[in-house]
């Protein structure tokens, strides 16, 4: 079992209409490797 990832908000945001994409990091995130398969179009 993999460890969950954090989400780590700036803390200097004060308001919730301020945040931009800038003020969230994602820690410790490992993700699984991809899976393919074949596509029809």
């Amino acid at each position: 079992i993999r460890p969950l990832p954090k989400m780590i908000l700036n803390p200097e945001v004060t308001s919730i209409f301020d945040f931009t994409f800038n003020d969230f990091t994602l820690v410790d995130y490992n993700p699984h490797p991809a899976i393919k398969g074949a596509v029809a179009v």
